[in-house]
């Protein structure tokens, strides 16, 4: 296991590589450019949010290598409407680079982008990482380029992994036969729990607080940090370490757009937003260790799941989705090894 200082220096060295691309990349995409061109990055999470300084990031080190040519600017809290709307917008060719996710973008044609929301698919951000490298997932980002107008410049932006909060642990999924659990209204969390035999329960998460609190729901999956931040710890003491979900985040935009602009510009956006993400996952991992070493020293008490028996209870998701094509979990696996 790293050691916390090893974790910090690995994101310095992933954005300084992104940086030095940039330095190559980015004059050519200037000198290539007959005038300026300007895009709006929109992500839904406030300022505050660690991912909107990855942004800056990439605004700064983007102006500068260009002389402020290929020109960015970051539009946070859903200034430009929430993820479906900015979708809906790039698809018309809208100058809009959108936060996204793998489940979203797989509404907009190619549904095999969905098995990226299934449970217990990466075991480690590094198999999450190679997937989302491999030639497999850029075939179905060059599908959905083709069949819905949408180019993904990176799809590696990766919180921690998710986890189960409620009154007490559950290690063995059988263990949940029965909960009343919230999980939020998308198809992916709602079969996942469906299978561990719980009752699922669609609540918005404003409501969530009280729900624990008054017993309408008597567990919570979710990201540890998100949870900590909305205070669910002072109701619920207690997470099972299950990593059930690593979803696939990160950004897209119109790819009648990106086509127009020189190659060099290309390479450029592509390498930014994927060595910013890759040090944005790293320093999420680090967040959340550092946030859990705090809610242990607050009384919170942590189970660890067993891992391999909720893996093997949740395989029949995979077969709940009749538009995959066959074989194709075998090809997602084979790309992680």
């Amino acid at each position: 296991m790293l050691r916390n200082s090893a974790v910090a220096t690995i994101a310095v060295v992933l954005a300084s590589a992104g940086a030095a691309g940039a330095q190559e990349t980015g004059p050519a995409c200037s000198a290539a450019l007959n005038a300026p061109v300007s895009f709006r990055i929109s992500h839904q999470n406030s300022t505050t949010s660690p991912i909107h300084p990855r942004l800056e990031e990439i605004v700064a080190d983007v102006t500068k290598v260009t002389d402020g040519k290929l020109e960015l600017a970051v539009f946070p809290s859903a200034q430009l409407g929430g993820e479906m709307q900015a979708l809906e917008q790039a698809s018309f060719g809208e100058n809009i680079i959108f936060y996204t996710t793998a489940g979203a973008l797989a509404t907009a044609g190619v549904p095999e982008l969905s098995i990226l929301n299934g449970p217990f698919l990466t075991p480690t951000l590094e198999s999450a990482q190679k997937l989302e490298k491999s030639e497999l997932i850029s075939g179905l980002k060059d599908r959905l380029a083709e069949k819905a107008g949408l180019r993904i410049l990176a799809l590696n932006w990766f919180d921690a992994p998710r986890s189960i909060l409620g009154h007490k642990g559950y290690p063995e999924p059988s263990d949940l036969k029965g909960i009343k659990m919230r999980v939020p209204e998308a198809p992916a969390y709602l079969r996942t729990f469906e299978t561990l035999q719980t009752a699922p329960m669609a609540l918005p998460f404003s409501e969530l607080y009280l729900a624990l609190q008054q017993g309408v729901v008597d567990a919570a999956e979710g990201g540890i940090d998100g949870m900590a931040d909305a205070n669910l710890m002072e109701v619920a003491k207690t997470v099972t370490v299950t990593d059930h979900f690593r979803v696939f985040y990160g950004f897209a935009m119109s790819e009648s757009l990106f086509a127009k602009l020189p190659e060099p510009c290309q390479t450029l956006l592509k390498d930014e937003f994927a060595a910013k993400g890759e040090a944005y996952s790293v320093g999420m991992d680090e967040i959340t260790k550092k946030r859990v070493a705090s809610l242990k020293e607050k009384g919170v008490t942590f189970v660890d799941a067993d891992k391999d028996a909720y893996r093997k209870a949740t395989e029949p998701f995979y077969s709940l989705f009749p538009e995959w094509p066959a074989g194709l979990l075998e090809e997602v696996r084979a790309a992680m090894k």
